[in-house]
């Protein structure tokens, strides 16, 4: 059996666990918003997927804010890579600082948020990620982010 090396399989070579969510998230390229309409297609604890108007370049380094009309989270993360979608990019960008458990509490808080949304669309309840996010934060967010 001969091995044509172009019918080689992807490896995956994640090292965490990605959940799916369709959260609003802004990023900032140095002191510039660069988008605010940016919206998470999947996180973990090593990093993010999102689909953006802008084009980044691998080796860029953003900061993400989570969510973003009142920011949770706040955390640097490098692109990894850009791939060209009919209007806008995929971006993949791993986290830059080494906190895992920083990193852990933000993948659990946007699950939160992302089944919260959710349940209140099968409940029939017209609500857009944003607004979900918000009212997640009013209801929970003292008990898992320590805010009154």
């Amino acid at each position: 059996m001969t091995h044509d090396p172009k019918e080689q399989k992807f490896i995956d070579k994640r090292q965490h666990q990605r959940f799916n969510a369709e959260l609003p998230v802004a990023f900032m390229l140095g002191e510039v918003v660069a988008s605010e309409s940016a919206y998470l297609n999947n996180i973990s604890a090593g990093g993010v997927s999102f689909n953006s108007m802008v084009e980044l370049a691998p080796g860029t380094i953003l900061m993400l804010h989570f969510p973003v009309s009142k920011p949770v989270f706040r955390t640097l993360a490098r692109v990894m890579r850009c791939r060209k979608m009919a209007f806008q990019y995929e971006i993949g960008a791993e986290f830059v600082e080494d906190d895992q458990v920083f990193h852990q509490r933000m993948v659990d808080v946007v699950r939160r948020i992302e089944d919260y949304h959710q349940e209140a669309q099968r409940t029939g309840r017209e609500v857009s990620a944003q607004q979900a996010t918000l009212e997640w934060i009013e209801r929970f967010g003292k008990d898992f982010l320590g805010r009154k």
